[in-house]
């Protein structure tokens, strides 16, 4: 019985494919491939262009550019091509779009490297970093996006819309851009990280390719025992292919995964410890783990403070229910429940001078705003605002905010405005925000041959301590500068060792661990002022 309804299902599943088959136009779908394979000087100027766009966007740390530059990149056509000839055997495609995907990846990576070495900004964005670190789920968004192209030639149904936005959830440019950008600024790591996110991609998009176009009836011309066996051992050699690339993404992704459940749990047993009505409740909280120790840093707004025992016994009950050896550095904000008192103060008749009204009035209006800083630093964190200005305009129901931020990089246009609107939201006033940033650490100068650190310096990377402590997912840059004078080889040996003293310092006294490091030597450039520069990058999600 049941071998006959998997017969029935089968029959009619044949039938279906049949008549799908049917409607398509092979002669129109092989003419499209064969147009893709043409080498053309226009061809290149074009990914040239896309490719300098895409680097310019990843260093300017900018978004929209990046996918601006997805759309344009004519780079999926021969990848698509290369797909067809895989699964039909079909020698001449094959090799015409072998030949163009390896010279157009080449000249990607070239290129790339070239405008790097040249640019003034080598800094890692946040846009380079999350491409570096591919995992699971971006092979499963190259299948998805690729069976969406590979359906659209065949079939030619929203070809228009479909096209671009594969290109934008593949993104094969912007990883050989970033692969370039390793190269070029000498970061072996950010090459293979950008190389293996594009090779992802690839690996993806061919086989989905290779289903859809075997589902719709191409195939090898001449059906013959070779080319079916040919055609086993290319599908093989991929299937191989993807095992061995699915490794390091399966573990990427775990670690993610892991991470991800253990805040999870950890935010869990916080909450129903700290969480007491009309006591206390959790503010916030991140963790580190050091050597296999979980240390778990929380924030707890209390009406009364816990006591040194009581904190030994909530750490107590965290360890058994979490099943692991931890720490708690408990950070408690003490606040007032219910509402304060009004007092009745008898009305003074004594006129105020003008001072002592701008101070009443200074006390009123700047806690207001301080607290609507509050919102504004959760959202640019872990930068803070340093400095407050406020002041009104005479002919306007606003008030002017001036802030100054401490970050490594200017606020764009877009997210000055966005902080605008926060202001706007939490006063329900018209606000005229003015933003600047300073460094999160200044430039640490060197005088010529010194290597150790002054004291002055070391309190300046202090502040690394408590940007670490609000967020643990911060990457730092360190960068050295050489001498402007002096033999080569010692110049470049001082420098490595003022960087190896930084480094010593974060890992060691701060805790920051060392995969969250990156450094650098300026080869390329002296200045007068020997120094050593200090960048923080916030990491966030990749698009």
């Amino acid at each position: 019985m049941e071998t006959k309804i998997l017969q029935q299902l089968t029959h009619i599943f044949k039938k279906w494919r049949e008549g799908k088959t049917s409607l398509i136009d092979q002669r129109g779908v092989m003419k499209q491939v064969y147009q893709e394979l043409e080498i053309s000087s226009g061809y290149f100027f074009i990914l040239a262009l896309a490719n300098l766009i895409a680097l310019s966007g990843l260093i300017t740390n900018s978004a929209p550019v990046i996918i601006g530059a997805m759309l344009i990149s004519p780079l999926m056509g021969p990848i698509l091509s290369f797909g067809f000839a895989f699964i039909t055997g079909d020698k001449a495609i094959w090799d015409k779009s072998l030949r163009k995907i390896a010279v157009s990846v080449a000249l990607t990576i070239v290129i790339s490297a070239i405008a790097t070495f040249i640019s003034p900004l080598q800094d890692l964005t946040v846009e380079i970093l999350s491409r570096t670190k591919p995992h699971l789920y971006d092979l499963i968004i190259a299948f998805l996006a690729g069976t969406a192209g590979a359906v659209a030639i065949c079939t030619k149904k929203n070809y228009l819309t479909i096209v671009p936005g594969v290109a934008i959830a593949t993104a094969v440019i912007p990883p050989l851009s970033v692969a370039g950008f390793g190269i070029g600024s000498g970061d072996f790591s950010v090459f293979l990280g950008g190389f293996f996110l594009f090779f992802t991609n690839f690996v993806a998009i061919i086989i989905t390719t290779c289903a859809v176009f075997y589902f719709y009836g191409f195939k090898p011309a001449i059906i013959s025992e070779t080319e079916v066996e040919k055609l086993k051992k290319r599908v093989t050699y991929l299937a191989i292919v993807l095992f061995i690339i699915s490794i390091p993404l399966i573990y990427t992704l775990y670690k993610s995964v892991s991470e991800a459940r253990l805040r999870r749990s950890i935010d869990i047993v916080l909450r129903h410890e700290f969480n007491v009505e009309k006591k206390s409740r959790l503010s916030t909280f991140d963790y580190l783990i050091k050597d296999k120790k979980l240390e778990i840093n929380a924030i707890v707004n209390t009406i009364e403070y816990f006591s040194e025992l009581q904190i030994k016994e909530i750490e107590k009950n965290l360890a058994g229910t979490l099943k692991r050896d931890l720490k708690i550095n408990l950070e408690e904000v003490k606040v007032h429940s219910g509402g304060l008192k009004e007092e009745v103060h008898p009305v003074s008749i004594t006129p105020k001078s003008p001072q002592e009204i701008i101070n009443t009035s200074r006390e009123s209006v700047i806690p207001i705003i301080r607290r609507a800083s509050v919102k504004v630093e959760q959202v640019i964190a872990p930068s803070t605002i340093e400095e407050l200005t406020v002041g009104f305009h005479e002919n306007s129901p606003g008030v002017s905010i001036g802030v100054q931020i401490k970050r490594d990089s200017p606020l764009s246009e877009e997210e000055v405005v966005w902080l605008s609107r926060l202001y706007v939201a939490e006063l329900n006033l018209p606000v005229d925000l003015s933003v600047a940033t300073v460094p999160f650490i200044p430039l640490l100068v060197f005088k010529n041959g010194e290597t150790a650190l002054s004291d002055a310096m070391k309190n300046d990377l202090a502040g690394v301590k408590d940007i670490f402590k609000r967020d643990k997912k911060i990457r730092l840059l360190i960068e050295a500068y050489l001498e402007s004078s002096g033999a080569y080889s010692k110049r470049v040996k001082l420098a490595e060792e003022r960087v190896k003293t930084v480094t010593k310092i974060f890992i060691e006294e701060y805790g920051i661990p060392p995969a969250n490091i990156k450094t650098a030597i300026i080869k390329k450039k002296s200045v007068e002022n020997l120094c050593i520069k200090v960048t923080v990058i916030k990491e966030v999600a990749k698009l």
